[in-house]
C-alpha cells in the first residue's frame, strides 16, 4: 500500500514518531500531531492505491499539502520545546553546574598544568570526596571559572603540593586576614589574581515538589513534570589560611586568567582552580 514517494514519507514519519516516543518524555499535543499526520497519510495511501478513489494528481496535491502542514506543526512544536526548556534551564540552574561525582568537569585544562597535576582518569586512593564546579555554561560571562576540590588523606594531598612547589611560577600564603604573603619570609606580596572563595559540595539529593495543577492548554503543551527537584547542599569556604601555587597568571585585571592550586593549612584539601 505504501507506494511511490509519499508512501516512503509516511513510513519515515512512522519511524520518526517511534524514535521520538522512545527517546523523549513528550507532551500530549505531540502525540496528537504525529497521530493525525500518520492517520491522514495512511488514508491517502489507502484511497489512492487500494480503493482507487483518488486520482494521481489529487493524491499528489493532498499529500504535498499534508506534509507541508505537518512539517510546520512539528517545527512549531520543536520551537516551543526549545523556548520552554531554555527558559526553564535559566530559571532553575542559573547557569551553574554542581556535582559530587563528575569531578572531571571542574578540573583545569591539563595543558596549563605540570606533569603530575594533569587530570587523571581516576582519583587516587585516599581521596574520599571530590567536588566540582564549572560555570562555562554562563555565556558572555567575562569571569568564567571552574575548579575541583579534593579532600582526603594528608599524604595524598602533600604529593600534589610537592609537585606544585617544583613547578609553580610563584607561591604565596593567604593568611587569616586574606593578605598575600611570601611563604618563606612572610612579607606582603604584590596583588595577584586568585579566588576569594569556593564551595564544597556536601550532598546532592531529591526533594519532592508541590506543583500546581495545570489547565487544559498547559496539559496539552507540556510533558508530564517530574515531581522532585535536585537539592544541592554546599559549604562556603574562604581561601584564607591557604597556601597558593600559581602556574599561570596573565596579569589581566579586567579579564583575568589564572591556573593555580590552593592547599589548606591542615593539608587535607586541595583546590585546582582556573579562571576564564
Amino acid at each position: 500500500m505504501f507506494q511511490e514517494f509519499y508512501g516512503l514519507l509516511t513510513v519515515m514519519l512512522c519511524v520518526l514518531f517511534a524514535i521520538v516516543v522512545s527517546l523523549f518524555n513528550i507532551a500530549p499535543i505531540t502525540y496528537m500531531v504525529f497521530g493525525i499526520a500518520i492517520v491522514l497519510s495512511v488514508l491517502l495511501q489507502y484511497g489512492r492505491f487500494k480503493k482507487r478513489t483518488i486520482s494521481e494528481k489529487a493524491h499528489s496535491r493532498l499529500a504535498c499539502g499534508l506534509f507541508i502542514v505537518i512539517t510546520l506543526s512539528i517545527s512549531w512544536l520543536v520551537a516551543d520545546w526549545i523556548q520552554y526548556d531554555t527558559q526553564t534551564t535559566r530559571d532553575q540552574t542559573d547557569g551553574f553546574e554542581f556535582s559530587t561525582m563528575d569531578w572531571k568537569r571542574g578540573w583545569p585544562n591539563s595543558e596549563e598544568l605540570p606533569e603530575g597535576l594533569k587530570r587523571p582518569e581516576k582519583l587516587p586512593e585516599g581521596i574520599y570526596r571530590a567536588s566540582a564546579f564549572r560555570s562555562d555554561l554562563v555565556w558572555a560571562n567575562a569571569y568564567r571559572e571552574r575548579y575541583t576540590v579534593l579532600e582526603g588523606d594528608l599524604k595524598v594531598i602533600s604529593q600534589y603540593e610537592a609537585i606544585a612547589k617544583q613547578n609553580a611560577a610563584y607561591t604565596a600564603q593567604i593568611d587569616a586576614d586574606g593578605v598575600l604573603r611570601d611563604l618563606d619570609t612572610g612579607e606582603k606580596k604584590r596583588f595577584i589574581s586568585h579566588p576569594n572563595s569556593y564551595n564544597i559540595i556536601e550532598s546532592i539529593g531529591e526533594e519532592p515538589l508541590n506543583l500546581p495543577q495545570r489547565n487544559f492548554i498547559e496539559w496539552l503543551r507540556f510533558a508530564p513534570r517530574k515531581e522532585t527537584k535536585t537539592v544541592v547542599k554546599d559549604t562556603y569556604n574562604s581561601t584564607r589560611n591557604h597556601r597558593l601555587y600559581v602556574f599561570v597568571d596573565d596579569g589581566n585585571t579586567k579579564r583575568p586568567h589564572f591556573v593555580e592550586l590552593l592547599i589548606s593549612d591542615d593539608g587535607t584539601r586541595a583546590v585546582f582552580y582556573q579562571s576564564k
